[in-house]
């Protein structure tokens, strides 16, 4: 890495601001919070004032790497973030109904954050390999392996959340490095016809729509039949693997669809949230002002539903402002991938922008009622060390490819 070829006036400032801005408002709103049995201590701020400290220093040592560093170590990482994914199933520490965080002692640590940019950099190295032909099933099906692994280690924990993640990712990445759009078709034709399958009319427009589309992109005969016969496989299937979801993803699920169905249990968070976000108003009741957050109605409401705090306290100009901030970050970011001088570096710029769009999306439609429970943090806003150095991680590595626009890059 030749640091004197980094010129300062190259770097991204809006991204950089826009990250900051992010990080420092999730101080701000910590500061209001105060712990249970710790009295006026900002527990939680001086906690996340540590991490962001150190997130810092992550972010400045992702941003002076050279993509042709990372590039190099691609496999090595994924195959470290997998190897502490098997780690956490046989020693990880039980929270919450889940094994999905290893103590380190001073805090605990959830490998499934980091272990989302080592498999970026490896579809992305794979993605970039000459041999790779996204026209060749069985060069895709290399993809799908590389993402399926990490990905069912994770569903064992289980996370569904950032399973969910991972499958994002890998869909935005090929799609980047050029996948003919039947073999998307036949990616994306699965979920779908799970999430069809309950309603009959529903499932036969959709397989009405799949073939008429299958048809109109020539895809060959025995393609389009494996479709079908897949998809109605899949259907068919799909109620027996309701049946062995754990009781709260399922509920999970059809609080979703009918909060008020369940409003003491499962339904209870998505109430409480959706009353926040709609009693802050204009501006908001004002810092550690909000009835609630601060008097423990809403859950998790520095970690999961930090946005519903943030719509209580700070108001709709206060939620306005860091949707402003969140497509700074996004359109700055998917502007490094396009103005990237090689592939890979596109390739990956995508994937992380992609995993900061997917949490945003996610955790805000949760929030708001309008996506299920899946517990996946805000990017920079939520509480918690694992997610933020993870998403101040990915900035750098953009930050990075900024600064060497121009340059070769793989």
């Amino acid at each position: 890495m030749q640091i004197s070829r980094i010129k300062l006036k190259r770097l991204d400032y809006y991204l950089l601001f826009g990250t900051l801005a992010v990080v420092s408002l999730s101080l701000m709103l910590l500061f209001s919070v105060r712990s249970q049995g710790l009295g006026d201590v900002p527990y939680l701020f001086n906690r996340q004032l540590l991490y962001a400290v150190i997130g810092l220093f992550l972010m400045a040592g992702a941003a002076l790497m050279s993509p042709r560093v990372h590039f190099g170590l691609a496999y090595v990482i994924y195959a470290i973030c997998c190897a502490i994914l098997l780690g956490v199933i046989g020693w990880g520490s039980l929270a919450k109904g889940a094994v999905r965080w290893i103590d380190v002692g001073l805090f605990t640590f959830q490998p499934s954050e980091p272990a989302k940019i080592g498999l970026i950099l490896a579809l992305a190295r794979l993605l970039t390999d000459k041999k790779m032909d996204l026209n060749q099933p069985a060069h895709v099906l290399r993809a799908i392996i590389l993402t399926g692994f990490p990905l069912m280690l994770v569903m064992a924990q289980p996370d569904l959340g950032t399973s969910i993640i991972f499958g994002s990712v890998f869909l935005f990445m090929i799609v980047a490095a050029g996948i003919p759009l039947g073999y998307l078709l036949i990616l994306v034709s699965p979920l779908l016809a799970a999430l069809t399958s309950f309603h009959a009319l529903a499932f036969l427009l959709f397989m009405i729509l799949m073939v008429w589309l299958a048809w109109r992109m020539k895809l060959y005969l025995g393609i389009l039949i494996f479709l079908i016969l897949g998809n109605l496989a899949i259907s068919a299937a799909t109620p027996y693997f309701w049946g062995h979801l754990k009781p709260y993803q399922q509920m999970r699920l059809v609080s979703f669809m009918n909060p008020e169905a369940d409003p003491k249990g499962s339904g209870y968070q998505v109430i409480q949230s959706k009353v926040a976000v709609g009693s802050g108003g204009l501006i908001g009741k004002g810092l550690g002002q909000g009835s609630q957050t601060q008097l423990k109605f809403l859950p998790e409401q520095h970690t999961d539903f930090i946005f519903s705090m943030l719509g209580e306290e700070l108001g709709l100009a206060g939620a306005t402002a860091a949707l402003l901030l969140y497509g700074l970050i996004l359109v700055r970011g998917f502007r490094v991938a396009i103005l990237a001088g090689g592939k890979y570096t596109a390739l990956v710029c995508t994937g992380l922008c992609a995993m900061l769009l997917m949490h945003i999306f996610i955790n805000i439609g949760m929030a708001l009622g309008m996506m299920p429970v899946t517990g996946l943090p805000l990017p920079f806003l939520s509480y918690g060390g694992s997610f933020l150095w993870t998403s101040m991680i990915a900035v750098g590595i953009i930050l990075g490819a900024h600064l060497r626009r121009g340059d070769y890059t793989p």
